[in-house]
């Protein structure tokens, strides 16, 4: 009667260890290009969006797999320019994962360049994302 007894425990033990491992999530997050995610980024400056000017239109870098980038924007894996009249920058064609995004732009009122940067991470592999990225002299 003993054998059995141990011999259920191990069974159900080894159950257990089946079901849970089976219900982990699988990081399938690899960031890149190559996806149907777009990121819509507003440059903005004290809270202000900085649309693109035609003479010196927004530019977004992107570094993937990282959520620090102290060498930006040198090293980068891609690099997005936004269009004359819009208030953001399309960054398009990503996949799921973690990204380090680096911006500047040109702020009118001053006139002054303006650059900043911010991590970025998402678990979704398609559609539309508005990211802010703040900016400053």
């Amino acid at each position: 009667m003993r054998k059995n007894s141990s011999m259920a425990i191990v069974a159900i033990v080894i159950s257990f260890i089946f079901v849970t491992s089976s219900c982990k999530k699988t990081d399938n997050c690899d960031a890149g290009t190559g996806g149907s995610l777009t990121l819509v980024a507003k440059l903005k400056h004290h809270g202000v969006v900085i649309p693109n000017d035609s003479a010196s239109p927004d530019t977004v870098w992107v570094k993937f797999n990282t959520q620090d980038w102290s060498g930006a924007p040198a090293g980068y894996d891609a690099r997005f320019i936004g269009e004359e009249g819009e208030d953001h920058v399309h960054i398009s064609g990503l996949r799921c994962g973690d990204y380090y995004l680096y911006a500047a732009g040109l702020d009118t009122a001053g006139p002054f360049v303006v650059r900043g940067g911010n991590k970025f991470s998402t678990e979704q592999n398609e559609g539309e994302i508005q990211v802010d990225i703040s900016v400053t002299e």
